[in-house]
């Protein structure tokens, strides 16, 4: 272990209830994905709540390290590695938190498959169902906007996140969902703020949103802007689906559930 990584895995290990690993021989273990490309990490920390994601992201804020979010390492396109420090949210973060009668909050840890085997004793599921459901998390769906077979029926994640808890690049927390910019403009704190710039900047850039959307019925390329205001709503919850960790990590998933099929 060079300097760099035993510094780093001292001051982690003094700021997290989680874990934090700096040695070769379990880097290289995150080194890869499903993808035919290998990077060694500088860390990997197996955050245990939201207290350490957010003591992970202002750490490597403070000393400019790049974070990776990490579930099943499933992806295709290399979408969790890095050099700099994986969050393998896999690992501890993986409980359903509540169930409702229409709806279900879960850790991006959770594995999608287990998720839709608790919902079904109650006669729901989350409807996007991609390929790998058996290992992939929720992590996972709703950082690339998953569909799957049944897409026709369900669409894709964005449809059905609901609220999301999130770590900022600054480590602040919040929850974002659906929210009013008419009301946002008499307040001034972090979340009012965000969606009084959020608005403005799609309502300026309307013109360009339409010109250049995307006519293919799935797109997961880039940030998908047409439908994050509408009317005086600004869904900054769907504006964070799809965005692969690059805007946000979040630390909890409120997702809308449907009847399970009558018949199949």
């Amino acid at each position: 272990m060079d300097q760099e990584r035993e510094r780093v895995q001292a001051d982690l290990r003094g700021l997290l209830e989680g874990e934090i690993r700096c040695d070769d021989a379990f880097l290289q273990m995150y080194s890869s994905d499903a993808s035919i490309f290998e990077i060694k990490p500088l860390g990997v920390v197996r955050p245990r709540n939201t207290a350490d994601v957010v003591a992970c992201v202002q750490y490597a804020s403070e000393n400019q390290l790049p974070i990776h979010a990490r579930g099943a390492g499933t992806g295709l396109a290399g979408e969790s590695l890095g050099r700099g420090l994986v969050l393998d949210f896999s690992h501890a973060m993986r409980r359903i938190l509540q169930v409702d009668a229409n709806s279900v909050t879960a850790q991006p840890g959770v594995i999608l498959g287990r998720l839709n085997e608790q919902l079904a004793a109650q006669g729901r599921c989350f409807g996007p169902d991609p390929a790998n459901r058996a290992v992939t998390t929720i992590g996972s769906v709703v950082a690339i906007d998953a569909g799957g077979s049944h897409w026709l029926r369900y669409g894709s994640a964005r449809r059905h996140v609901k609220s999301l808890k999130v770590v900022l690049a600054n480590g602040e927390t919040l929850t974002v969902g659906q929210h009013s910019w008419q009301e946002s403009l008499h307040r001034t704190d972090t979340l009012s703020m965000l969606v009084q710039r959020v608005g403005q900047l799609i309502q300026s850039n309307s013109g360009l949103i339409t010109q250049y959307r995307s006519h293919a019925p799935i797109d997961r390329s880039g940030y998908r802007l047409d439908d994050v205001v509408v009317g005086d709503q600004v869904d900054l919850a769907r504006l964070l689906v799809g965005s692969e960790g690059t805007l946000a990590l979040f630390t909890e998933a409120t997702l809308a559930t449907e009847p399970l099929p009558r018949h199949r």
